[in-house]
């Protein structure tokens, strides 16, 4: 074959496989996108579906022990929902179950909120910005009410002693259910293959309270359910990496304690993200502890409420429709 010929036969064959890879990506993020519009409803509506189809431990008015209604939300829409998978990266250490603990986890996407509160097995309070309340009403009153998540003004924070107060003060009135906190230390999303400088706010706060730091970062969030991509994925498998936790009383001097979680931080980062794809079915699986607490009459009302919107939601819904057919 002549070699004008060839290269024209390799050059044809180039074109048509970079439009086969085009075509491709343009069906993965079309694909993508039909699944992040059926999953952002459930999403919005999750804390209450997750406690309704969860009635055994959702509802006890005998005020025993149940399971954690963190746990039972995230794991509903962890598992359940988007069946991720979660895979312990190598080097990892364990949980860190103590009292008192600040979670450091990487923020990539919406998913973040319940893999990491699915991960911490729902002994923590997630702290979020007010914005999300307002895009999320139905999940985010119920959330608040039951104190899974803190909500703060991120632009309005002028005060820092007194938005640290108020976390005592969260502290102390869910201490029955919550002991630690998740916070995002970047201070935004982000979905860059690099970390961005950690936030000093929180890390301050844990210093002076003299709790224990734990990373934890997992790779691959932004997959699962993600505003920024407009996308979502079921049946993702993801590396997870826990830090060793770090004691802030061993750290009298606030720079020696956060650079040594900078430099546990920059660890997780790396361990989670250094997995090979083919590696993953490999490593040990991940499962989280079931975690009982004292049951209490702010879930017991959400779940109730949660269960009326939702018999009252497919009933409206139904004489809708019947009277769309007969109309």
């Amino acid at each position: 074959m002549p070699d004008g010929a060839k290269a024209a036969r390799d050059d044809a064959g180039s074109v048509s496989a970079s439009h086969s890879s085009s075509s491709h990506s343009a069906l993965d993020a079309a694909l993508g996108a039909v699944r992040f519009a059926a999953i952002a409803p459930i999403f919005a509506a999750s804390f209450q579906l997750s406690l309704f189809c969860n009635p055994r431990d959702a509802l006890r008015l005998d005020q025993r022990a149940r399971l954690s209604t963190s746990y039972v939300w995230a794991r509903f829409m962890t598992r359940t929902v988007m069946n991720v998978r979660l895979k312990l990266a190598p080097g990892s250490r364990e949980l860190c179950r103590e009292r008192k603990v600040v979670y450091l986890c990487n923020h990539r996407a919406w998913s973040d909120f319940f893999v990491d509160v699915y991960s911490t097995e729902g002994r923590a309070f997630t702290m979020s910005r007010m914005l999300v309340a307002y895009a999320f009403p139905l999940f985010m009153a119920p959330a608040m009410f039951v104190g899974a998540v803190f909500g703060f003004n991120r632009d309005g924070v002028r005060d820092k002693e007194q938005l640290n107060r108020d976390l005592d003060a969260h502290f102390e009135t869910f201490h029955d259910s919550y002991g630690g906190v998740v916070i995002y230390p970047e201070g935004t999303r982000n979905i860059r293959d690099y970390s961005l400088p950690l936030k000093r706010g929180m890390l301050r706060y844990a210093h002076t309270r003299r709790m224990s730091v734990q990373v934890i970062c997992t790779a691959g969030k932004e997959r699962v359910f993600s505003s920024h991509l407009v996308s979502a994925e079921r049946d993702c498998v993801l590396p997870i990496y826990f830090s060793d936790a770090i004691h802030a009383d061993e750290y009298p001097d606030f720079e020696d304690f956060y650079n040594e979680v900078r430099a546990r931080w920059d660890d997780a980062w790396e361990g989670a993200n250094g997995v090979r794809e083919r590696d993953l079915e490999s490593l040990p699986d991940y499962a989280p502890k079931e975690l009982l607490v004292k049951a209490s009459p702010r879930a017991d009302i959400v779940a109730a409420t949660g269960a009326i919107l939702t018999v009252a939601s497919l009933a409206f819904t139904y004489m809708a429709f019947t009277r769309f057919v007969y109309y």
